[in-house]
């Protein structure tokens, strides 16, 4: 009587996990008492049909299962007792039932929502394709690369649809060509205004040695200066041919303006200065 009232008390002030504890343990201690299952049982369904997290609702119905396929086991059977359980086991079919079509509908719903995010995100990397095909600086390109990558990593591929598929595997496609003809085009640009400032460079030495040949011809410090980072500073692998065959022509002008020392010390300064990126 005392588990009994403790139970109902339980019950009563909603503590549905110790309710549900005392209630176990009192059922299964009378297996085969009518009136002890069906408060029990009355009690799993009432949890199962709250508005309450979908796994609490699953693992009540499940025990309201367990114990009556105990009671259908422990008790004694006659007319009434079968169609007393008969219409437990249509409650509990019912309120599993619910519980499943709820199950569903938020499936469909957090589907729908993937399905409406990634469309989202097909539509973004369309539209950053394009920005990507008319890129023509190097930083603009590279950011956009990032957005690119971020974006692409929020897709949910396994929930794509057969259009979205189709859809991806076409970009993915189209992203590859695309990159890779933009990025020859910025290597070339790139490559290109990197010789148009090595040319500007090497005619400044040139005039500038030309108009003050003494002074760079008794000071290795002012020849230094001169040299070292607008003659020698350039990678010779991204120069073009007409850009190498004017740095030779600047080169071989200064070196035999110079003494055996002077002709040493630039070869030195040729050697020795560190080629720095542009």
């Amino acid at each position: 009587m005392e588990q009994e009232n403790l139970f109902e008390k339980l019950v009563t002030q909603n503590c549905i996990w110790d309710a549900h504890t005392v209630g176990k343990n009192f059922y299964n201690r009378n297996l085969g008492d009518k009136t002890i299952f069906e408060k029990y049982f009355d009690f799993l369904i009432l949890v199962a049909s709250y508005p309450i997290e979908i796994d609490t609702r699953k693992y009540f119905a499940s025990e309201a299962e367990v114990a009556l396929v105990f009671f259908s086991e422990n008790s004694h059977m006659d007319t009434a007792q079968l169609n007393f359980i008969k219409k437990c086991r249509e409650g509990l079919m019912q309120v599993t039932n619910i519980i499943k079509d709820l199950e569903f509908k938020i499936y469909s719903e957090k589907n729908e929502k993937i399905v409406s995010e990634n469309n989202t995100c097909l539509s973004q990397l369309v539209e950053l394709k394009g920005k990507l095909f008319i890129a023509n600086q190097q930083n603009q390109f590279d950011k956009l690369l990032r957005e690119v990558n971020s974006i692409e990593n929020s897709i949910r591929k396994e929930f794509l649809t057969e259009e979205q598929k189709s859809l991806y595997d076409s970009l993915t496609k189209e992203y590859s060509d695309t990159i890779s003809k933009k990025m020859g085009e910025l290597n070339q640009k790139n490559c290109t205004e990197y010789n148009r400032t090595a040319v500007k460079d090497f005619k400044y030495v040139f005039e500038e040695f030309k108009n003050n040949e003494v002074k760079y011809k008794t000071s290795q410090s002012q020849l230094f200066a001169l040299v070292s980072k607008r003659l020698f500073s350039y990678d010779a692998a991204k120069l073009f041919n007409e850009t190498l065959i004017y740095y030779n022509h600047v080169y071989s002008f200064i070196f035999s303006k110079l003494d055996d020392d002077g002709k040493f010390y630039l070869t030195q300064i040729s050697i020795d200065i560190e080629r720095v990126n542009r």
